[in-house]
């Protein structure tokens, strides 16, 4: 009976350690799933980031495809997903309505869905224009579905960080000199030459000496830095890349009327081409002040899509770089950590004069931290020494600062930038000093996750 006794024992504690085992194993894993959904248009469509005194006519016809891109994570805890579109934005409202469809078809909680576009602006814009087109009656069911299938593709992964540079992209606040001529403050959006504007009898205009216009400022300052998170099957198949870069998605300027992947779609395709087996997923930086090093219709440039191409591909040559020196293996740390936060901003003083009885807004802010890498999501267009910033604070290897995502709440320049003057000092809706708010704000929150 005794040996009976020591016997159960004996077996209760190893299926107990069997079973603590199994547990912690279940709780040290992550998956990760991957998909995407073609969303070219068949259609002419009226495209967005332009003002349509130039582009006031639907486009014409395609050069490439656009797509929805969803990455989800899980550490069999929670789940993250990482969407990204090939427009340039959403009505800001749209981003809630959208953000719990997605949650109401694949159960992944509200706060944990990142709704990001690439800010592209030769893509269709999803507003009352294109409202009754069959591209815009799929859009959102097109979203949850490329979800829904990246969550379907979910495996146990390897994952690895790594950092490149590239300059394809050149600081966008051009330092006039004192100058007359018949080219406007941006020829993208009032021009004497073309679009709504077009005159045969055009003024000279005066510029002044130092101020502040949109255009190639090639001794100006970017943020130069590629950042990629790689993603294995567990046999080391390449499964999956999530790449982060800062600079606009303008090369094609508001005189292009086809529709295009742009520059950073372009990359995504020649990595695609070159690794196979892998799919990635791009999200925009803080390119508030950066282009492209050429923009169609600024600084005497002429849209060409072939150029287009050329600019993606050549960041894609850097990421498949950069990808193939990364060595994979299972996170030390797997589970995903996510805190968000409202940062309540100030509004800028004309907009207070408006409405005195409303003088802050409400910027919604997530981060999430899996092991080496940590996210910072946000709905603004941050000037990109604000973004480096940001990095900086995340004291972590791997930091990806997410813009345009969950939102469109527009410009947010540095605090010396509204001395300058310019076109996002102007367009702006926050108060100079939100610089220093906004980054105290993300200093406290990414506080939770160390």
């Amino acid at each position: 009976m005794k040996k009976i006794r020591v016997f159960v024992r004996i077996l209760i504690t190893v299926l107990f350690i069997i079973s603590s085992t199994n547990a912690f194993a279940q709780v040290l894993s992550l998956k990760a799933g991957i998909a995407k959904t073609d969303i070219t248009p068949s259609e002419r469509l009226y495209m967005g980031g332009y003002d349509s005194s130039c582009r006031s006519e639907p486009s014409q016809g395609s050069d490439g495809k656009i797509f929805v891109r969803a990455l989800v994570l899980d550490d069999n805890k929670q789940k993250v997903a990482f969407i990204e579109i090939d427009i340039v934005s959403f009505p800001n409202d749209e981003y809630p309505i959208i953000r719990k469809l997605i949650s109401a078809g694949t159960a992944i909680p509200f706060d944990n869905i990142m709704l990001g576009c690439v800010h592209n602006h030769a893509a269709p814009y999803p507003d009352s224009r294109n409202k009754d087109s069959k591209w815009s009656g799929q859009l959102k069911d097109n979203i949850v579905l490329t979800v829904s299938n990246a969550i379907k593709d979910l495996e146990p992964v390897k994952i690895g960080g790594g950092k490149g540079t590239s300059t394809i992209a050149m600081n966008r606040r051009k330092k006039m000199e004192d100058t007359t001529s018949f080219i406007t403050f941006d020829e993208n959006n009032s021009s004497q030459s073309y679009g709504k504007f077009k005159t045969d009898n055009p003024v000279m205009i005066r510029e002044m000496e130092g101020v502040c216009r949109l255009g190639a400022n090639p001794s100006g300052p970017i943020d130069d830095e590629v950042t990629i998170l790689r993603i294995d099957k567990m046999s080391g198949e390449p499964k999956a890349f999530f790449v982060n870069y800062a600079c606009h998605g303008t090369s094609l300027g508001g005189r292009n009327n086809k529709i295009s992947a742009e520059w950073n779609g372009h990359m995504l395709e020649y990595v695609e081409q070159n690794i196979p087996g892998i799919m990635g997923i791009f999200a925009q930086g803080a390119a508030g002040d950066i282009n492209p090093r050429f923009v169609g219709g600024l600084d005497g440039y002429k849209d060409d899509v072939r150029k287009t191409s050329e600019l993606g591909y050549e960041i894609g040559k850097e990421v498949v770089g950069i990808l193939s020196g990364i060595k994979t293996g299972v996170p030390v740390n797997p589970q995903i950590l996510l805190a968000k936060e409202d940062i309540t901003c100030p509004k800028r003083y004309n907009e207070v004069m408006r409405d005195f009885k409303s003088t802050t807004i409400n910027v919604p802010v997530t981060a999430v931290k899996i092991d080496n890498f940590t996210w910072v999501i946000y709905p603004l267009e941050l000037f990109h020494e604000i973004g480096k910033t940001i990095k900086a604070g995340t004291h972590c290897p791997f930091p990806f600062i997410v813009g345009y995502c969950n939102g469109s709440m527009g410009y947010l320049p540095t605090q010396h930038a509204h001395s300058e003057g310019g076109y996002e000092p102007n367009a702006t809706r926050f108060d100079p000093v939100t610089e220093k708010i906004f980054v105290k704000g993300i200093e406290k929150l990414l506080a939770g996750l160390y």
